[in-house]
């Protein structure tokens, strides 16, 4: 069997992902449009079990140590954005003892396992690359087994199935058995690890159910259960109510009626964070989706208390740091630069179109400017179109979960914003025209107040969304994903590993880097290795036990 190599690992490190880039803006809204649009009517999942042989239930009983009896699983979630998260986490994760754990025998790779969206190239310098690396030198590899997050099915799961679906080609040097989007583990002493693809919308596929009824089967009446779904349902049917109710359902249905066995643990990444959640009975509901994607506030929304009993046991980070992380958001234009050019002409585009409304005595007055260009918006229909057309775009940004904020939030949003667009093109234009002496209407003139516009937009257009984002996230717990993924923030990343020992007992820690290097040089052996002395060490933030159903 041939593993790896296919892929040379890019030495180039790639950058946190600028998600207000223009064109990572445009090209994930495409992509997303295409996959809700196409991806829901054309399942690749029901290619993949036609075109594969029939998948079995992967047996690793007999793996565990033969001195401690001990068996180790790993769990990464939401990886594959910047090299120095990405692979800080991966060579983390592939020392062979760390913290008084053992690395994972097995490695299961939680959901979206590239940033911003999938592609050969996205996937190889991205994740694979990172993870080449990391194993390179390591004699002890782990099999690897992923389920796909809503960034893997951006291309209706392609470039996922070739990356981990093709036994024969394994990842990054590591074997890959799975030949479908999802599986079943039978692992020591009666634990069973279920990963389980939802596609974009909490949905099964029929040849998926079936899979799991005949797992059902074989399981024990006493099977311990690890569950491992690509989003937190049982936080979103919490932070959505009227959105994911049904949604969270379906995990209950999953449970109860195909695999009719209790889940001890469920497993999931898409918040960028650790939570942990547990019942008075011991079952555990975590997030872990720290392995390398931008931070996310998990203070927002607080959830000390889910459904049917669970009450939060740890977060990493703490609230008191994830809130302070958010006043960040002031210097959106710096952390965004090239976000400026959306807001530059958007900015100089709107000053154009409402100046050529206006003349010269319009201009000595503020309040007379903003009259004239309010009247001309009812009168004139190119620059009312053109408003409209602004305030609808700022209105589809606005956090669509609550229709009363994306009204009263999204309009205050756009209205700043088209009122900074007119007080710096009238004080463009009073600065050519009163402190430059240029004549006014001269072509000079015009394009000199233009073009201080044009800048003058890229940055206080980028103050603007800064201070609504935090407002926002601050004030009202809305657009947690915008507020955050504006600050592409590395730092602050953890994994999930857990431990079988000779009594069943289940045994987890959360490992986590507060701060990921930023330099790093090549040893002898072309392993990368971090020069950042500012770096720090994986440490343990949360341990947790799980008895065995007896």
């Amino acid at each position: 069997m041939k593993i790896g190599g296919q892929i040379p690992v890019q030495r180039k490190p790639a950058k946190m992902t600028g998600w207000f880039n223009p064109d990572v803006l445009a090209q994930s809204a495409s992509m997303m449009a295409m996959a809700n649009i196409f991806g829901r009517h054309s399942d690749t999942r029901l290619i993949e079990a036609l075109g594969s042989q029939p998948q079995g239930i992967f047996d690793y009983r007999q793996r565990a140590d033969a001195v401690t009896g001990d068996f180790w699983v790993d769990y990464v979630a939401d990886l594959g954005d910047g090299w120095n998260s990405t692979y800080a986490i991966a060579d983390a994760m592939s020392r062979e003892t760390l913290q008084d754990t053992c690395a994972g025998q097995v490695l299961v790779m939680g959901g979206d396992q590239v940033y911003p969206y999938p592609s050969r190239e996205a996937y190889a310098r991205r994740t694979e690359g990172p993870y080449t690396a990391a194993y390179s030198d390591r004699k002890a590899r782990p099999d690897i087994f992923a389920i796909p997050g809503n960034h893997d099915w951006f291309d209706s799961l392609i470039s996922f199935s070739r990356l981990f679906c093709r036994p024969e080609r394994g990842f990054a040097g590591c074997a890959t058995r799975q030949t479908r989007s999802y599986f079943a583990l039978q692992l020591p002493r009666d634990w069973w690890l279920i990963g389980i693809d939802l596609q974009l919308g909490a949905d099964f596929d029929e040849p998926q159910i079936r899979y799991f009824q005949q797992v059902s089967q074989q399981m024990p009446a006493n099977a311990n259960v690890i569950l491992c779904v690509p989003e937190p349902l049982w936080v979103y049917e919490l932070m959505y109510p009227r959105y994911d109710a049904y949604n969270a359902r379906t995990l209950e249905y999953f449970a109860n009626e195909v695999l009719r066995r209790r889940v001890s643990v469920r497993i999931a990444g898409d918040l960028h964070f650790y939570k942990r959640h547990a019942d008075a009975a011991g079952a555990q509901a975590i997030i872990s989706g720290g392995g390398g994607a931008y931070l996310l506030p998990s203070h927002r929304p607080a959830t000390p208390e889910l459904r049917k009993g669970f009450t939060q046991q740890a977060a990493y980070p703490d609230s008191a740091v994830s809130s302070r992380l958010a006043w960040r958001n002031l210097l959106f234009p710096f952390l965004n630069p090239k976000a400026g050019w959306l807001f530059a002409i958007i900015y100089a585009l709107s000053a154009w179109i409402a100046s050529s409304r206006l003349n010269f005595p319009d201009i000595e007055e503020f309040s007379q400017a903003l009259r004239s260009v309010l009247a001309a918006a009812v009168r004139d229909p190119i620059l009312g179109v053109w408003l409209i057309m602004v305030v609808a775009g700022i209105l589809f940004f606005t956090d669509t979960h609550s229709r009363v904020y994306r009204v009263l939030g999204g309009g205050l949003h756009a209205i700043a914003h088209l009122l900074a667009a007119l007080t710096l093109a009238w004080g463009s234009m009073r600065f050519t025209v009163v402190v430059l002496g240029m004549d006014y209407g001269h072509p000079f003139q015009l394009l000199s107040a233009g073009l201080m516009t044009f800048l003058g937009g890229a940055l206080v257009g980028g103050l603007v969304m800064g201070l609504y984002l935090l407002l926002s996230i601050g004030v009202f717990g809305r657009h947690s994903n915008e507020a955050y993924c504006s600050l592409r923030i590395q730092d602050y990343k953890q994994w999930l590993r857990l431990r079988i020992d000779r009594d069943g007992v289940l045994t987890g820690w959360c490992l986590a880097l507060d701060r990921v290097p930023r330099s790093w040089k090549n040893d002898a052996t072309g392993r990368p290795q971090a020069t950042d002395a500012s770096a720090t060490a994986p440490r343990i933030v949360d341990k947790f036990s799980v008895q065995p159903r007896s």
